[in-house]
């Protein structure tokens, strides 16, 4: 069975409820300013260990696994909730003791004078003289702007050409053929007085008409989605924590 009477021990215990479910683990110690021992231990039982919940050291009793004290998870979790800032006031003290049912000996007539301090885990006193480095991480912002890429412009001119196009064409001509004949011929003998004869010649000319053709011309856009890599270069910064803490060791 481990002690827990000193702050070495309590520092990262496990702590257990009635149901024997895992509460949480011990995040710091608090000591009483007369005494120095412990009188209170945060318990992480919020998401991913996000929040700390006191819990007097009275009602808890070691066990083999870790810290055992006599309340379910829920309880606890429900907890008034006061900030772990290094050191507890009487008034916050006063208000654990009423909700665990204990009997409160100190006095709150002091103001801010403190009734427990905190411990980490190197086992100094939390909140005082602490240092602290910021570390920047940069990220590419990347979206998109638009610009003119280029112009179509349609403009209609007029102009005048001459086509020149080989056209067959037929005419008639008259032909004057002389021959004898019989005089004793009844078509010699014929007499038919005067006489005329009218042959009308043709000949066929080229005629020129115009039939025209239209085209419509049409302008328009088609929005086309690609993909395009960009690259930037964007600078992170991590803290190393190096050193040795009082019990000797490397944090």
């Amino acid at each position: 069975m481990q002690d827990f009477t000193s702050v070495e021990k309590l520092q990262d215990a496990t702590v257990y409820g009635t149901d024997g479910d895992k509460i949480g683990s011990v995040g710091q110690v608090y000591l009483d300013d007369q005494t120095n021992q412990p009188t209170f231990v945060t318990v992480s039982t919020g998401l991913f260990g996000t929040k700390e919940t006191f819990i007097p050291i009275s009602k808890a009793t070691p066990s083999q696994d870790g810290l055992q004290v006599p309340f379910d998870k829920a309880f606890v979790k429900d907890a008034p909730n006061i900030d772990t800032d290094g050191s507890l006031t009487p008034q916050d003290e006063r208000r654990l003791y009423e909700y665990y049912s204990m009997d409160y000996q100190g006095t709150d007539t002091g103001g801010d004078t403190d009734a427990a301090r905190g411990t980490t885990a190197g086992g100094g006193v939390a909140g005082q003289d602490s240092e602290s480095v910021v570390a920047r991480d940069e990220q590419l912002n990347v979206g998109t702007e638009t610009r003119e890429s280029g112009q179509v412009r349609l403009r209609k001119h007029s102009y005048t050409d001459t086509e020149t196009v080989e056209v067959p064409v037929a005419k008639e001509e008259v032909v004057v053929e002389r021959e004898a004949v019989d005089p004793n011929s009844p078509e010699a003998l014929q007499d038919t007085g005067d006489e005329e004869v009218v042959v009308t010649a043709r000949e066929e000319v080229p005629v020129v008409d115009k039939t025209a053709t239209a085209e419509k011309v049409t302008v328009d856009k088609n929005r086309m989605q690609d993909t395009e890599q960009v690259a930037g270069t964007v600078q992170h910064e991590d803290v190393e924590v190096q050193g040795e803490d009082d019990t000797g060791r490397r944090r």
